[in-house]
């Protein structure tokens, strides 16, 4: 055989070849498998916030309990007789004398 016809052969293998390479790599079903694959690895660290995002949120609404009952505290004990030095007085006269 002679060295184009050789050559016109050559390409026309490697073409197919590569078509056919093309066409697998871009079968759906292996594109399903790279997003399996995706979420296989991701999916544990993402569960990981999630849970760590939960776990703020509890916090934070236990801050803000705290806080909001601190503020009722204050603002119920506003209404009762006596000023914040007689608070401090009896106070003092509770720790000097225990029941």
């Amino acid at each position: 055989m002679e060295e184009p016809e050789m050559q016109l052969k050559g390409k026309k293998v490697t073409d197919k070849f590569t078509e056919s390479v093309y066409v697998l790599a871009n079968e759906p079903s292996v594109a399903l498998y790279r997003l399996q694959e995706h979420v296989r690895r991701s999916l544990p660290e993402l569960a990981q916030h999630k849970a760590d995002m939960q776990r703020w949120e509890e916090q934070s609404q236990g801050a803000i309990y705290t806080v909001e009952y601190a503020c009722s505290s204050l603002d119920s004990s506003a209404g009762t007789e006596g000023s914040p030095d007689r608070w401090h007085l009896l106070e003092a006269d509770d720790l000097k004398h225990p029941p």
